[in-house]
C-alpha cells in the first residue's frame, strides 16, 4: 500500500473516529464563544463579556445550532445490535470397535486405545424452539 494511501486512511479514522463522538460539537461551541465574547467585549468590559457568554441567557444563533444538534444525538437511539445464534451441538454417538483390534485416535491429549469411540455430529436444533 502506497504512503499517502495509507496517511489518508489514518487522517479519514481520526477525523471519523473525531465526528462520533462529538468533538465537531465541541468545535462550533469554542468558536461561538469566542465570537460571542469578543462582540461582547465591544460594547462592555471583558468581565461583563465573559459574563454574558457563558450565563446561558444571551445565546447566539451557533450555540442554538449547537444545542438543537445536541438534542438530536440525545434522541437517537443506541445501535442495538441483536443476534439470534443458532447454537448446534454435538450429539455423542458410540461406535463399538471390533474386538482384539485397536482403535488409534489422533487427537492432541489422546494417548491409549480404547473399546468404544465417541464422535461428535453436529446436530440441528428441534424446530419448535
Amino acid at each position: 500500500m502506497s504512503d499517502w494511501l495509507l496517511r489518508a486512511s489514518r487522517y479519514f479514522l481520526i477525523g471519523t473516529l473525531f465526528v462520533s463522538l462529538g468533538g465537531h460539537l465541541v468545535v462550533l461551541q469554542t468558536i461561538a464563544w469566542g465570537t460571542m465574547l469578543s462582540d461582547f467585549s465591544r460594547t462592555s468590559s471583558l468581565e461583563e463579556a465573559a459574563k454574558k457568554t457563558f450565563d446561558g441567557e444571551h445565546p447566539c444563533a451557533l450555540c442554538k445550532v449547537v444545542e438543537q444538534s445536541k438534542q438530536q444525538e440525545e434522541k437517537k437511539p443506541l445501535l442495538k445490535a441483536v443476534a439470534k445464534m443458532d447454537v448446534t451441538l454435538p450429539a455423542p454417538i458410540f461406535l463399538k470397535s471390533p474386538s482384539g483390534s485397536p482403535v488409534v485416535i489422533l487427537v492432541p491429549g489422546y494417548f491409549g486405545i480404547d473399546a468404544e469411540v465417541c464422535l461428535g455430529v453436529l446436530r440441528q436444533p428441534p424446530r419448535g424452539v
